[in-house]
C-alpha cells in the first residue's frame, strides 16, 4: 500500500471503498514563530571579516584554531587537513547555534626562515609576505571560514608576546643565564638527552645526533639565553592532566599519554630567547635587543593575540573569547601545545585551552612526504582535479588522529564517485527529475491529497525506519562531532543517504501512477533536505548547491529544521531542467 508518511500528522479519517483506502491527513500544525539562528551553507568564505575576537553582550564565541603555518616552504596537504578539521569544528558549532570564530594564519619568524628567505636570495619580509599569501589563498580555495587570517609580523601580535613576555618577567618566571645543549635547528628548540638517538654514519665515520620526538638532527649549541623556569611548572602541569584527562584536554589519549609521561620524569628550564647576534628575524626581547624571543613563545602567543591580548585591559580580556576551545595540531607539535603553552599560560595566571585535539600525518604510499622524496602532495592541484568539497570528504573520511593515514589522489576521485556521485548527487538528481514535482508533493502532504493503497506493509515499515533515522541524525552526528569524530558523523549521514537509495530503488517512482505519486517524492525530497541540511559543516559547497537546488531557503538551513516536515516551504522550480548537479564533473 502507498499512504502518507506521517510523524506529527493526525490521521483524519480514512475510508474503505472496496479495495482502495483513502487517507486523509489533518493538515500540519506549524509551530508559533521561533527565534532561530540563520545557517547559510556558502562557499564563499569568511578570510576577510577580521575582528579581534572581543565579545560585547553575547555569550563567548566557540573559539577555535588552526596551528599557524611555518612559511618556510609552500603549503601540502598536511596544512589543508589541519584548516578542514578545524573548519568542520567552527561550522558543526555554528550549525548547532553557536557563535563561532576559527582562527588561522603563519608563523613568520625564526631561523628557518631566515635561512629559507636567504637560500632564494629575497629579503625576509618579503619572502614571508609572499608565502603567507600561499597560506591565505589555501585557505580561500578550500572554503575554510577563517574570521581572523593572523600573521606573527602583525603589530597587534608583537604587542601580544611583549605583554606576555614582560607578565611572565613580572611574575618571576624568567631569568637570564647560559645554556648548552642539543639544539635542533630544524624543529628550533633544545632537547634533553633523553630524547636524543645517536647513529653512527658509516659513510662519514661520524656520529650523528637526531631528535627521538621529530628525527631531525641536532648539535651542539652554547649561548646566554633568557629562561622560562619550566621545571617549577611540573606540578602544576599534572595537577590541570590529572583533573582533565576526563574532558579531553588532550585528545587522542594515546596522544596525551606520553605528553604525561615526559612531564612525570622531569622538567628542565626552557631556553626562551636567542642572540640576536645569530638572527635578527624575530620579535626583541622587551628592553634587551640584544636576544631575540624563541619563536615557539612568539607563535603560540598568536592565540592570545587574536582574542584581543595585548590590545585590551585585564578586565575587558576576560570578557573576550579566550580560552580556546579547541586548539587543532599535528602531533609533531604536542610538546609546545601541550607542555609549554599551558605553562606559559598557568605561570601567566592565564585560563588555558579546553581541548588540543592532535591529528597524525598524511603519508605517501606509506611514506612520511618530503621535498627532497619527491612525494609532497600539492593541495591546490588535487582540488583542481577532483573538487574542493571532494577532497574536503576524502579527507575528513579518513580518522588520522590516531595512526597516520596514505593519501591517494585516485582513491579521492575513487571516492569522489562511488559517494558522492552516485550516493549523494544522484539521489538529488532523481528527486529533481523533471518528470516529478516537489512543490506539488509538498502541497499534497499539507492538504491530505488522497492516494491508493499499493505498497505492502515491509515497505512501510522501512519507509518509517528510514525516517526515524533521518529524524535522529543530528543527535547521532552530534555524539560524534562532539568527540572530536568527524569522520563517524559522515558515516552516519551516508547510512542515512545509502537507506534513502535504497527506498528509491524500492519505491521506483518512476513507475508509479502520477496519481499516486507525491508521498513518494515527498519522502525522497525530505531525505535529499534533511541530508544536506546535515552536511552543511562538513561540505558547505555540495550542500549548498543541493539546498539550492531544492529551493531551501537559507532561513530554513540550521539544525533545527533536520527533521521531517520541519521544513514545507520549499520546492519551488525544484524540478526544472539543466539546473546542473551538486557535484561538478572532475578535471579527468
Amino acid at each position: 500500500m502507498l499512504v502518507w508518511p506521517h510523524c506529527r500528522r493526525r490521521i483524519v479519517h480514512s475510508v474503505r471503498t472496496g479495495d482502495v483506502a483513502a487517507i486523509v491527513l489533518g493538515t500540519r500544525t506549524r509551530s508559533s514563530a521561533r527565534a532561530r539562528r540563520r545557517f547559510i551553507s556558502s562557499s564563499t568564505n569568511d578570510a576577510n571579516n577580521e575582528n579581534n575576537g572581543t565579545v560585547e553582550n553575547k555569550e563567548k564565541p566557540f573559539y577555535v584554531t588552526t596551528p599557524i603555518f611555518y612559511v618556510n616552504a609552500a603549503p601540502h596537504i598536511g596544512h589543508l587537513y589541519s584548516m578542514v578539521l578545524a573548519d568542520t569544528f567552527k561550522r558543526w558549532q555554528q550549525f548547532v547555534g553557536k557563535d563561532s570564530f576559527l582562527l588561522t594564519g603563519t608563523d613568520e619568524h625564526g631561523m628557518k626562515v631566515q635561512q629559507a628567505a636567504d637560500k632564494v636570495e629575497k629579503p625576509v619580509k618579503q619572502f614571508c609576505d609572499e608565502t603567507s599569501q600561499l597560506f591565505k589563498n589555501l585557505a580561500t580555495t578550500a572554503n575554510i571560514s577563517s574570521d581572523k587570517f593572523i600573521r606573527t609580523t602583525d603589530e597587534d601580535h608583537q604587542e601580544a608576546v611583549h605583554k606576555l613576555w614582560t607578565t611572565l618577567l613580572e611574575k618571576g618566571y624568567i631569568y637570564k643565564g647560559k645554556h648548552e645543549g642539543w639544539y635542533s635547528v630544524s624543529d628550533e628548540t633544545f632537547y634533553p638527552e633523553s630524547q636524543l638517538n645517536r647513529v653512527f654514519d658509516q659513510a662519514s665515520g661520524v656520529t650523528k645526533v637526531y631528535s627521538t620526538e621529530t628525527g631531525k638532527e641536532v648539535e651542539w649549541a652554547s649561548e646566554e639565553n633568557y629562561f622560562f623556569a619550566l621545571s617549577r611548572m611540573r606540578e602544576p602541569l599534572l595537577e590541570l592532566y590529572k583533573s582533565r584527562i576526563s574532558d579531553k584536554f588532550v585528545f587522542p589519549y594515546s596522544q596525551f599519554k606520553p605528553i604525561i609521561d615526559s612531564v612525570e620524569g622531569g622538567l628542565s628550564d626552557l631556553s626562551i630567547s636567542r642572540p640576536s647576534s645569530r638572527f635578527t628575524w624575530g620579535i626583541p626581547v622587551p628592553g634587551d635587543e640584544s636576544q631575540t624571543i624563541y619563536v615557539w613563545l612568539d607563535a603560540l602567543a598568536n592565540y592570545l593575540s587574536a582574542a584581543g591580548y595585548g590590545q585590551l585591559t585585564s578586565h575587558e580580556f576576560k570578557k573576550s573569547m579566550w580560552p580556546a576551545d579547541i586548539h587543532v595540531v599535528g602531533k609533531d607539535i604536542t610538546r609546545f601545545h601541550c607542555i609549554y603553552w599551558p605553562a606559559f599560560l598557568l605561570a601567566a595566571e592565564l585560563p588555558v585551552p579546553k581541548h588540543v585535539v592532535v591529528h597524525s600525518h598524511w603519508l605517501m604510499n606509506g611514506a612520511k612526504m618530503s621535498k627532497s622524496g619527491g612525494n609532497i602532495v600539492d593541495p591546490n592541484a588535487v582540488m583542481a582535479i577532483a573538487g574542493v568539497d571532494s577532497v574536503r570528504y576524502y579527507l575528513l573520511r579518513h580518522n588520522i588522529l590516531e595512526g597516520d593515514g596514505d593519501f591517494d589522489t585516485e582513491k579521492v576521485l575513487e571516492r569522489r564517485q562511488a559517494d558522492l556521485v552516485f550516493k549523494y548527487s544522484n539521489l538529488v538528481s532523481r528527486t529533481c527529475s523533471k518528470s516529478f514535482s516537489i512543490e506539488l508533493a509538498l502541497s499534497h502532504a499539507l492538504k491530505g491529497y488522497p492516494v491508493a493503497h499499493t505498497r505492502q506493509d515491509k515497505f512501510l515499515a522501512f519507509q518509517s525506519d528510514l525516517i526515524a533515522e533521518a529524524n535522529n541524525l543530528v543527535d547521532n552526528a552530534a555524539k560524534h562531532m562532539n568527540n572530536f569524530n568527524p569522520t563517524g558523523a559522515l558515516s552516519e549521514i551516508w547510512g542515512v543517504l545509502k537507506k534513502a537509495n535504497q527506498y528509491v530503488d524500492y519505491a521506483t517512482p518512476w513507475n508509479t501512477a502520477p496519481s499516486n505519486i507525491s508521498p513518494t517524492i515527498f519522502v525522497m525530497a525530505e531525505m535529499c533536505r534533511i541530508v544536506s541540511i546535515v552536511l552543511q559543516p562538513f561540505l558547505p559547497t555540495y550542500s549548498g548547491k543541493a539546498l539550492d537546488k531544492l529551493s531551501v531557503s537559507s532561513d530554513h538551513r540550521s539544525a533545527e529544521y533536520a527533521k521531517f516536515e520541519a521544513d514545507m516551504t520549499y520546492g519551488k522550480d525544484a524540478n526544472l531542467p539543466n539546473r546542473g548537479h551538486v557535484v561538478e564533473r572532475s578535471s579527468r
